[in-house]
């Protein structure tokens, strides 16, 4: 077994393709493909099932030996990146795993500062939903990325701190509350985000005893709140969601203020790479009042 047999198989599976994963490798197809059907060969399973209809699967063996790879992987990338520190060279890459709201805001001055201190180090970004950076952070896709809830098996830093704002229609009978306690959006037509704030939001319900009259569930937040603006329901979200531009819409805080904790994620904040660990420095520079690991 070979580094680059295993970096075969997880590019594999990260670009579901034997083309892309040649492409990111600078491989041809046929030595992709021969490297994964070796690897195969003397591990004498099968990882990959080809499925005419579904495309490329993990086996269930293939599901567990990619943990186990992406680990290897990751101690590699380790150290390579703690031999060219002791060289006095600076190399790597970095994978980050973010939803919009932390792209939008955090992660632009925090990657400034890191490319201009770290120049060498390669970033690659995966955007998606908070599950999804939670399920990277967790199967080691990524190396490090936000959250706004804490998870039992990641060390997290706080970062900031982001409020919760009732979103209206320009005709809502409370549009004129400088703000709206939970009691009073008992009976409203709620309308529930399913890009990570649900868990956050209904919690926040429960604890008041109150059961949101949901009408939609909503993935995409500039489609919830269109359906806002023309008066299908209400929501509630993060401060940094919401546009900075005006919509024809009313926002307003809640009474008492609900905030949602932004933080950094890794596995191991100890055992990460040394790339890790200067990102995670430059994070408490710019942020340097709640840091702490769990």
């Amino acid at each position: 077994m070979t580094i680059t047999q295993f970096q075969v198989f997880a590019t594999i599976v990260e670009t579901g393709s034997f083309t892309k994963a040649g492409e990111a490798l600078n491989m041809t197809q046929s030595a992709v493909s021969h490297a994964l059907a070796a690897l195969e060969a003397e591990l004498g399973i099968t990882l990959l099932i080809r499925d005419k209809r579904q495309g490329l699967l993990l086996s269930d063996i293939g599901k567990s030996f990619l943990i186990h790879i992406r680990e290897i992987l990751s101690r590699y990338e380790q150290i390579k990146q703690e031999a060219a520190q002791a060289s006095g060279l600076e190399i790597g890459t970095i994978r980050i795993g973010s939803f919009p709201s932390a792209s939008m805001h955090l992660l632009p001055k925090m990657l400034g500062v890191f490319h201009s201190q770290h120049p060498n180090v390669e970033v690659v970004l995966f955007e998606g939903t908070f599950q999804e950076v939670t399920e990277w952070l967790t199967s080691r896709i990524v190396d490090i990325g936000f959250l706004s809830l804490p998870h039992a098996d990641l060390d997290t830093i706080p970062l900031t701190q982001d409020q919760m704002m009732v979103v209206l229609p320009l005709d809502h009978r409370l549009r004129d509350n400088e703000s709206i306690r939970l009691a009073e959006l008992a009976d409203e037509p709620f309308i529930m985000t399913k890009a990570g704030s649900e868990v956050l939001i209904t919690n926040m319900f429960r604890e008041a005893n109150i059961s949101p009259a949901i009408r939609f569930h909503v993935q995409d937040g500039g489609t919830l709140l269109h359906m806002v603006q023309e008066g299908l329901g209400i929501t509630i979200a993060p401060d940094l969601s919401l546009p900075r531009t005006p919509l024809a819409l009313h926002k307003k805080s809640l009474n008492p203020p609900v905030w949602r904790q932004l933080s950094l994620a890794c596995p191991s904040f100890r055992d990460a790479s040394p790339a890790v660990k200067a990102f995670v420095q430059v994070a408490k520079t710019l942020y340097p009042h709640e840091n702490h690991t769990k």
